[in-house]
């Protein structure tokens, strides 16, 4: 067993995030059925949403970073709205990918049964012209992701998650979306 951390190099540095997915059970107790993990890498703007300097005090700083600060832009919300489609009760956490520590966890997260999933996005044609749309052909962004068991894979089997985005980017929304890696 290894006894010391890494600090990863800063290209190596992540945010994670999980999304549960969760349901009740027959005591209408909520539970977490599975989970869909994917990395984002650090962009002059995706990261840590900064507090005025007056903000910062002991407490804030002992337990930073808080759900609260970390990234989240439109594709992290494509995402979480597409997987809602299907399942509608799920929370998102996220964390950060700083050492060895954090690398060995996460690889410990994800060793463990899992089942395929699609993962679509597909362009929102509401107010188009539909005359011009006649006969023409669209990309979709199509990935089969893991869906991570926690129980029974019978609740999780054959899942797709449908999402839409604006007809007008969908290509560069695709595009982006083809570099979240998901685990």
């Amino acid at each position: 067993m290894n006894n010391t951390i890494t600090v990863l190099p800063i290209e190596q540095m992540k945010i994670v995030k999980r999304i549960d997915l969760l349901t009740q059970n027959k005591n209408n107790i909520e539970i977490r059925i599975g989970f869909i993990v994917y990395e984002r890498e650090f962009r002059p703007d995706y990261k840590f949403i900064e507090k005025k300097k007056d903000e910062k005090d002991f407490l804030y700083l002992s337990t930073y970073p808080k759900q609260e600060d970390y990234p989240s832009d439109e594709i992290d919300e494509l995402i979480l709205s597409s997987i809602k489609n299907t399942f509608s009760n799920v929370r998102i956490h996220s964390e950060l990918l700083f050492s060895s520590f954090d690398t060995d966890n996460l690889n410990r997260l994800i060793e463990r049964p899992n089942e395929k999933a699609n993962f679509i996005v597909r362009p929102e044609f509401y107010g188009q012209d539909l005359a011009f749309l006649v006969g023409k052909s669209f990309n979709t962004f199509l990935k089969n992701i893991n869906v991570y068991l926690d129980g029974s894979s019978e609740l999780i089997k054959f899942l797709t998650f449908n999402g839409y985005c604006k007809f007008e980017n969908h290509e560069e929304v695709y595009s982006r979306l083809n570099k979240i890696k998901f685990l």
